[in-house]
């Protein structure tokens, strides 16, 4: 293989060896860490997979190995552990050998039941056998599993072992779990046999599993016999004989075969006796020898009928008369007799012999070498008829009527025997001159009706019409279709040869058995098949590229229309194998359509946008996917064979969808038409988003074919997929827009269902069923149009534009969901700070919070990684530019980089936050402290000079904001108060603690007298006792105290606020008081204190 390298292949079975053991050993999937998982828009570059199908292979099983080793490692290591601790020798650590895992911890995936286990103890085994590189690996992870094996919670197992999973324990039931231990003995046993267990390793656990469970003997037995089959592989010739002597009792022949072969033969030649005995049977073969030819007739004189069979005539002197010659005999002999009950006058028989006449000249005859011995003539009668026929124009009398159903009879019959012939022959130059003769005949001979011969092609064209009409009439809003539709009838009516030319390649295929050959399909060859001769000629007769069309005028319907017949055959073939997946003919004619179509579109003149809908239409596989999900489900013996078939009809269907996806991508490469192009890229468009219908795994395989096949093919290609896109986007926006109302009635009826839903939810959550449903069906076409924006980036004003038009509040919530995989890639391939600025030119004010919604995704979300420079230079830039018509400007733009400026620079940004509206102040605030979580009650040191301190923590800010000059800054007082109760009323955030530790920095440097209270400090303190209960006692005892110490009386304000709080915590009723504060008072203070606090 040019990609696959042998070090690929070695590298990727281990990787899914480690994956089989895992899954074999644990009894299910362990939970996949998500970091170990790719991104697909991430690693959608310029090349995709398309060159490295190892790396794609890789992501799919790489996780789960790693996943499997990482526990396995840690379960060794422990076990390791504890054996050092209990100072256990080697003798003592051999009684234990089993895998230390905590089962109660392990979070699973999904767990395996009773066939899953079956199908991975038998791959294990298999492994084994066949390569013995894996031996030792699989015996020992079959013997742990023997050692250690799965419970139920039935079973009175499960409840001996207390630290099980629960998840393990309730997939599998007590019969279940019997089957799977009875099938781990068989295999220990089978392996240990195996002389790869002495050669290879792994008999001394095979041997030490089988004793723990109580079948020594066995084990004992087993092993004997695996030493004694290696020793002889290195033994001398009389050892050899001696073992050959001994395997001769078990190498006897079965008696119970020999008798069946005995009844098979009598049966047989039961069968040839009673067909010699039959005589003619249904017509015999006439040998090549005519010698042996006469002699068959005159034997089988005795075997016709005695008397004639009844004519279609109705008097007796209809019946032929005359002598019997040679030639009658032979047709009697030929036809069982049939021949005898011909009619008067009948010229087609013998293959159209009948209908000369052979005049011999006797004269001629004596003299040598003239030509005229013989003269063929036709039938007098029958060219009397056709004249009659030919100069009235018309069929009026009974002669002309039978005449003219004979010409069809003979037309239809010698068209079949044409085409049967032709595709059997064995050069390709024939095979070709058939078809080509037979696609003319098909369009000449009108109104005449397929030989028996063709009855089975003549079926599959009638149930692809009825599927088209049935298709047609369900969308009966598309007129376009149902005139569609109606051609094709019309063609199958006129012309019921051509439906016939078109599917005989599937249905011969089907009765053969055997893979198509050139000389049959075309697959592989030059030659096109019969079906593309019939649509060449089709071509031909519409657009009168021939002599006789000429006089007819030019009807493009006529080859549109065959077109579609032929697609629709293919579809209905497929659908057809989908619907019965043990019906091995209708597998094997899917196959070969399938197979054959982009080869037979290619070497087509044209292709339309209906023919390449109906191509599209082969990805519609949701039928047979549903089934083989519920087949999977099931775990009885019983479906086994019967879900194992349905998963295979998936996997051909699959198959059959990517070819047709292979047909879509030539047609966008090779057709010189730009209609042709542009339909092809649309249909793959409207796979790839969801529009069309396919299966996840058929849509996954068209996202790729668009993005890294098709855009990087050519810049004309690539933007009719960005033209495709925008359409796509355009129809999801409008659904969007029609289902506003609907939407919002449902969200009002959930909202009322739901009063106690949690005011944080996130706002982007569907909020009920129908918007969900929406939601879904919009998310396939955004993320294809995102995939190209990361292309593309100016396109991202078109993506902004829809999702902001009026009633479309579903896409936009769509959009902001999605919004971190566009600006993750953005982000990757052209800069943050570039794509930030680029954006924002591009963007208007009705876009502003789809904007904001990318810029907040540009900043990776993680502590070690904070905004760069150049991007929050980009912001500051973006929040100078864009002033809104105020004029003042907006901090949003400013708020995702907030947790990458310094300190300092957010402080001087608080008055202008506390300025704006709740909304932006609160997410300013969780910027801020978005990194510095950890550290939330901490208020950081001033590290000098040359070094500064990023984010705020949030009693820093709680800090700052009460240490804010609002006069200073231009603030009312009043919004200035009203900011500090928002953030106590967040008390998610603001928790006790933070507030706890923000009062008590500020009054601790109020204690050292190097700064003043701040204004709202005790008015805090009040709104802090009303809020957080928790807090009283350290109030009372640690805090009051300590601004007493500080002299807070000689601040007239401040003290009025001491007094008050002191008061509201004197008399709680909950063993907390104030009375220690109010007693350090000096007696100044007190006296006053007293005076306006009575004691109670």
């Amino acid at each position: 293989h040019p990609i696959i390298t042998r070090e690929a292949l070695e590298e990727i079975g281990g990787y899914a060896f480690n994956t089989l053991r895992g899954l074999t050993l644990i009894g299910g999937q362990v939970k996949i860490d998500p970091s170990l998982l790719p991104d697909m828009l991430s690693a959608m570059d310029e090349s995709g997979y398309g060159n490295n199908p190892t790396g794609m292979i890789l992501d799919l099983i790489k996780p789960a190995a790693l996943t499997f080793l990482e526990i396995e490692s840690a379960a060794m290591e422990r076990q390791q552990q504890n054996d050092e601790a209990a100072g256990a020798d080697k003798d003592e650590k051999d009684g234990d050998d089993r895998l230390d895992v905590n089962w109660s911890t392990l979070e699973l995936d999904f767990v395996l039941t009773q066939k899953s286990y079956s199908l991975s103890i038998n791959a294990m085994s298999m492994l084994a056998a066949n390569r013995p590189t894996f031996f030792e690996d699989s015996a020992r992870a079959l013997a742990l599993r023997t050692m250690d094996p799965p419970t139920s919670q039935e079973g009175s197992n499960a409840t001996d072992t207390p630290h099980r999973n629960a998840m393990l324990d309730s997939a599998l039931k007590k019969g279940s779990v019997k089957a799977i231990q009875s099938q781990l003995k068989a295999s220990c046993l089978t392996l240990l046999r195996n002389t790869l267990s002495v050669t290879a390793g792994g008999f001394e656990i095979l041997h030490k599993a089988l004793i723990s469970i109580g079948m020594q003997i066995q084990a004992d037995k087993a092993l004997k016999v695996a030493k004694q089959q290696a020793a002889l592989r290195k033994a001398g010739r009389a050892a050899r004989n001696r073992a050959a002597i001994f395997y001769e009792w078990e190498a006897a022949p079965d008696e119970r075969s020999s008798k069946r072969q005995k009844r098979t033969d009598d049966a047989l030649a039961q069968m040839r006796s009673a067909r010699a005995a039959r005589g003619l049977g249904g017509g015999i073969q006439l040998p090549d020898s005519m010698t042996d030819a006469c002699e068959l007739v005159m034997l089988n004189i005795d075997n016709l009928p005695d008397q004639r069979p009844p004519g279609a005539a109705a008097s007796s002197t209809d019946k032929r008369k005359g002598l019997t010659d040679l030639a009658s005999l032979i047709d009697a002999v030929l036809s069982n007799g049939a021949s005898l009950a011909a009619e008067k006058g009948k010229w087609y028989t013998r293959d159209g012999g009948g209908a000369w006449t052979l005049e011999v000249d006797d004269d001629a005859m004596m003299v040598e070498g003239t030509k005229e011995m013989l003269r063929f003539a036709l039938d007098p009668k029958a060219v009397e008829v056709a004249e009659s026929i030919v100069t009235k124009g018309k069929v009026d009398t009974d002669e002309a009527k039978r005449y003219d159903g004979q010409r069809a009879e003979a037309a239809s019959e010698a068209f079949g025997r044409l085409v049967l012939r032709s595709s059997t022959a064995r050069s390709k130059r024939l095979v070709d001159l058939g078809n080509q003769v037979a696609a003319r005949l098909a369009w000449t001979l009108r109104n005449v009706q397929p030989s028996a011969d063709l009855e089975a092609a003549k079926n599959l064209a009638a149930d692809s019409i009825e599927s088209l009409k049935k298709k047609c009439v369900e969308d009966s809003s598309d007129d376009q279709k149902a005139m569609e539709a109606s051609a094709i009838v019309n063609i199958s009516k006129e012309y019921p040869l051509v439906p016939c030319c078109l599917t005989l390649n599937m249905t011969a295929a089907a009765q053969t058995g055997e893979e198509p050959t050139s000389a049959l399909t075309s697959l592989s060859g030059v030659a096109p098949s019969l079906a593309n001769r019939t649509l060449s000629e089709a071509y031909m007769q519409s657009f009168g590229g021939n002599a006789a069309c000429a006089a007819e005028p030019a009807t493009p319907d006529l080859y549109e229309g065959t077109l579609d017949m032929y697609l629709s055959s293919v579809v209905s073939t497929c659908g057809a194998a989908n619907n019965a997946p043990n019906d091995a003919q209708q597998k094997r004619a899917a196959t070969v359509a399938a197979a054959s179509l982009p080869q037979q579109l290619a070497m087509l003149p044209a292709l339309g946008p209906s023919s390449l809908q109906i191509t599209s239409s082969l990805c519609d596989i949701a039928e047979i996917t549903k089934k083989a999900t519920e087949a999977s489900r099931k775990s009885s013996d019983k479906t086994l064979a019967a879900s194992a078939s349905i998963h295979a009809a998936k996997a051909a269907a699959e198959k059959r969808a990517t070819q047709a996806l292979f047909a879509l991508r030539d047609a966008a490469y090779q057709r010189s038409s730009s209609q042709s192009r542009r339909s092809a890229v649309d249909c793959a468009v409207g796979i790839a988003s969801g529009r069309l219908p396919a299966s996840p795994v058929v849509e996954g395989n068209a996202l790729k074919l668009v993005m890294n096949v098709l855009y990087v093919k050519s810049a004309d290609i690539a933007d009719c997929v960005v033209a495709a896109a925008t359409e796509e986007l355009e129809r999801t926006a409008k659904y969007a827009a029609d289902n506003f109302d609907r939407i919002q009635k449902a969200n009002e009826e959930a909202k009322q269902d739901d009063e106690a839903a949690d005011a944080n939810t996130n706002p982007f959550k569907p909020c009920s069923d129908e918007e969900k449903e929406v939601m879904d069906k919009m998310r396939k076409p955004v993320v294809l149009f995102m995939a190209l924006c990361v292309r593309r980036p100016d396109i991202i004003k078109t993506l902004f534009a829809k999702g902001s038009r009026e009633k479309a509040d579903a896409l936009a919530k769509t959009i902001t969901v999605n919004m971190s995989k566009l600006s993750k890639a953005a982000v990757t391939k052209h800069g943050a700070a570039k794509v930030a600025l680029q954006v924002a030119d591009m963007v208007d004010e009705s876009e502003t919070e789809l904007f904001l919604s990318f810029l907040d995704n540009l900043v990776q979300k993680s502590d070690k990684t904070p905004p760069k420079q150049d991007l929050i230079d980009a912001c500051h830039t973006i929040h100078e530019k864009r002033v809104g018509e105020n004029g003042k400007k907006d901090m949003r733009y400013i708020i995702p980089v907030l947790s990458g400026m310094t300190r300092d620079e957010l402080n001087t940004k608080i008055p202008d936050f506390v300025a704006a509206d709740d909304d932006i102040f609160k997410k300013a605030q969780r910027r801020m402290s978005e990194r510095l979580m950890k550290h939330a009650l901490v208020f950081r040191d001033d590290p000098g000079k040359g070094e500064s301190l990023y984010g705020m923590t949030l009693c820093e800010q709680l800090v700052f904001l009460h240490q804010l000059d609002f006069a200073a800054v231009g603030l009312p007082q009043k919004r200035y108060l009203k900011s500090i109760e928002i953030c106590l009323e967040e008390d998610k955030m603001f928790s006790d603690r933070v507030l706890m530790a923000a009062l008590d920095h500020i009054s601790g440097t109020f204690l050292t007298n190097q700064t003043k209270l701040p204004l709202a400090y005790m008015r805090t303190i009040i709104l802090t006792c009303s809020k957080h209960e928790s807090l009283h006692s350290w109030i009372c005892h640690v805090l009051l105290p300590r601004l007493v110490e500080g002299k807070i009386y000689e601040d007239r304000r401040q003290w009025e606020g001491w007094m008050r709080c002191a008061r509201m915590l004197e008399n709680t009723g909950e063993g907390v008081s104030s009375l220690s504060a109010i007693e350090s008072l000096p007696e100044e203070q007190k006296i006053i204190y007293r005076s306006k606090n009575p004691p109670k």
